[in-house]
């Protein structure tokens, strides 16, 4: 997993704003974790803390909340939905 220091995490997300997304389409999607696991979105369960452009989200991890992801829509020719990717983590205060 490509962990990254608070301040390369924070580069790597870019640009980010609070969530307006309904992510309602990703419910039960599987994803890549900074933890090493894959998850699968419940917005229940799995935090969204932020949204940015290219269909990038930041989330904590299930497990252990310390743990950040960043996450993004993977899509083929630019409009058919292809999953969850991850990018990069961090853990969070350290």
């Amino acid at each position: 997993m490509n962990i990254l220091s608070e301040i390369a995490f924070e580069k790597a997300c870019g640009k980010m704003i609070p969530l307006v997304r309904d992510l309602s389409i990703f419910e039960g999607d599987i994803f890549k974790c900074a933890c090493g696991q894959e998850h699968t979105f419940y917005s229940g369960v799995i935090s969204v803390l932020s949204q940015g452009f290219n269909g990038k989200f930041v989330v904590i991890c299930p497990n252990d909340p310390q743990i950040a992801s960043l996450i993004k829509t993977k899509m083929r020719f630019g409009v058919i939905y292809q999953g969850l990717e991850y990018l990069a983590g961090c853990k969070i205060g350290s």
